[in-house]
């Protein structure tokens, strides 16, 4: 019997697509010629943090429930990727004015609200707009990325980050 490894459209512990098919809907979207689209980036605040302090379970549980919650806020025209290991990709066709903004505020706030032992999730975002049909989907993303590296900045040097990321390993100490 053959075995075809990574043509699974989805990816395994999120349910989200896949890079590869991700960016197959990317593809497609800018074919179509639509516009608006917002091209909204999402990364893990201290995903590795999680990693080495709580293990392969913990962080995988992290990612899992990012991904519940992007699920959770997506309109089911929504097209959503993981990217990278903790990064996820958003695409919105037809984005409405202040939609993207809208979307990320709602991920951030379930974030913030989280109630776990352990867990502290924290998404940093950013995310352009294709106005133009000439404009490239995945030049936006470059740029996307480079606007979630501001919030990343922003989020992680709020007062209370620091303590709220540590939380859980006071249990570890005890």
């Amino acid at each position: 019997k053959k075995r075809y490894i990574g043509l699974s459209s989805t990816d395994a512990l999120t349910g989200v697509l896949t890079k590869n098919y991700f960016i197959n809907r990317m593809n497609v979207v800018e074919r179509s010629f639509i516009v608006p689209v917002a091209a909204i980036c999402l990364n893990i605040n201290d995903w590795k943090y999680v990693n080495q302090h709580y293990g392969d379970d913990e962080s995988d549980r992290l990612i899992k429930t990012v991904a519940e919650m992007i699920k959770k806020e997506a309109k089911p025209e929504y097209i959503i990727g993981r990217v990278d290991g903790d990064v996820f990709h958003v695409l919105i066709p037809m984005a409405e004015d202040g939609e993207a903004y809208e979307f990320c505020k709602k991920i951030q706030n379930r974030c913030d609200l989280f109630p776990d032992q352990v867990l502290a999730p924290s998404v940093a975002c950013g995310f352009v707009h294709k106005t133009n049909i000439e404009e490239h989907l995945s030049e936006l993303f470059s740029e996307a990325e480079y606007e979630m590296l501001q919030n990343k900045i922003e989020l992680k040097s709020a007062p209370g980050y620091q303590e709220r990321l540590e939380r859980g390993m006071a249990l570890l100490s005890e």
